[in-house]
């Protein structure tokens, strides 16, 4: 027990001692981070007021539909509708929590990118600079990093350009032709 605990815990001076012993001991505090075990089940996840509403079920609505047939529905309608439900969710989500996008910062996006290409070719180079033979390991780490770090900036890239593509992600003054 640290000291900063012992002294939380104290007995003020102007308390009795006799009050101190007939208080319960603190309860220690629950760790923030916790391991779940096998055994123990899950906790249910909070419902929103609709879905506590809703009628429980274990598949999509679409589906309970009563025009459907006795059979259900195929695969490949299953999978286009699984698409079209994916894309309404990403285009809702992305358009509530991206907001106010300009041009300027897609560009940032891009020049951010080339950097850090020309970092990656520049440790590339300098690695095989003057017949070097072998790479060591740390170098090649330095290397390994600038490279990951060059093509998440370019799967960024190619996320903007989709998703202004598809519409979740408008810049004031562009049109959607």
């Amino acid at each position: 027990m640290s000291l900063l605990t012992v002294t939380r815990f104290a007995p003020s001076k102007k308390e009795k001692p006799a009050a101190v012993e007939s208080a319960p001991a603190p309860q220690p505090r629950r760790p923030v981070l916790r391991a779940i075990p096998d055994a123990e089940p899950a906790p249910a996840p909070r419902q929103t007021p609709a879905a506590a509403a809703a009628p429980a079920s274990s598949q999509a609505a679409w589906l309970n539909a009563p025009s459907l047939s006795a059979r259900g529905v195929s695969v490949p309608q299953y999978l286009r509708e699984l698409d079209n439900f994916q894309r309404q969710h990403f285009t809702s989500e992305a358009r509530k929590i991206v907001m106010d996008v300009s041009s300027r910062e897609v560009e940032g996006v891009i020049v951010m990118a080339a950097k850090l290409r020309g970092r990656y070719l520049a440790k590339l180079l300098d690695a095989a600079g003057n017949g070097r033979v072998t790479v060591g390991e740390t170098q090649m780490k330095e290397i390994q990093r600038c490279r990951e770090m060059y093509d998440e900036a370019q799967r960024g890239i190619e996320e903007l350009k989709l998703a202004l593509e598809s519409g979740e992600i408008a810049i004031p003054g562009m049109g959607r032709n």
